[in-house]
């Protein structure tokens, strides 16, 4: 499996999303977080978040959903606690999305906030993440309809994301047995909304070529000219 990744933070004055791609002794860790509280905050909260959830991974000698559901606890505890100590990081917050794929090929995935993690197989592609954000809240509520949702004024909205103390926690996993060929991407939301899911897939069926198919999506969406920062990272199962 190789890995590719990018990162740019388009038309804002800073990127405030992280990633990161660790080949490990048992397994390939795969994360891509987006902060929020401007520049300072949000970069350090993303970056943070990052590097400890691989940190605290590395010391855990039986991995599985529960362990990596307490790492992004104990992050977001930490989080709240440095921002009510520097006035500079107070109100920052990150989404994490994780996803572990260890020697079997078995995927162990985390995530909250609005970051996305998606499976292709096949013709098919899969949402493997919730959005945590109050459109999608009403809607899976049954309080606005769909027109409503993609029209929402708030869609970007949070309910939960690390360091956010607002709001509680959500924490959703996902656990998915990888087959040879499948394709796993993990995206900020200045990436996916400038792609659809179904334009996604198109191109993924396009391309046998992992490397070709990845560039050609990024162009895609590097040329709609996003809004906001954008990261993605993905990785084809040999």
């Amino acid at each position: 499996m190789n890995p590719l990744y990018f990162t740019a933070k388009g038309p804002r004055s800073s990127n405030e999303d992280s990633y990161l791609i660790q080949p490990l002794e048992r397994g390939m860790l795969l994360i891509v977080a987006d902060g929020l509280g401007g520049h300072k905050g949000g970069k350090y909260a993303s970056h943070y978040a990052t590097i400890n959830f691989l940190e605290r991974l590395q010391s855990i000698d039986d991995i599985g959903i529960r362990p990596l559901e307490n790492i992004l606890k104990k992050i977001h505890e930490e989080l709240i606690n440095l921002g009510l100590e520097n006035n500079e990081l107070y109100g920052m917050g990150t989404t994490l999305t994780c996803a572990y794929i260890d020697s079997e090929n078995k995927l162990l995935g985390v995530h909250t906030g609005d970051s996305r993690a998606y499976l292709l197989r096949g013709n098919g592609l899969i949402q493997l993440t919730t959005d945590h954000t109050e459109a999608q809240k009403l809607f899976d509520e049954g309080l606005i309809s769909k027109d409503e949702f993609l029209n929402y004024p708030r869609k970007n909205i949070l309910v939960s994301a690390l360091g956010a103390k607002s709001n509680r926690l959500l924490v959703d996993s996902f656990e998915y047995q990888l087959q040879a060929k499948d394709r796993l991407l993990l995206s900020s939301d200045g990436f996916y909304a400038s792609i659809t899911k179904k334009e996604i897939r198109d191109v993924s069926v396009k391309f046998d070529e992992f490397s070709e198919f990845f560039f050609d999506v990024l162009s895609y969406v590097r040329q709609t000219e996003p809004t906001d920062n954008y990261s993605v990272v993905g990785i084809q199962v040999d």
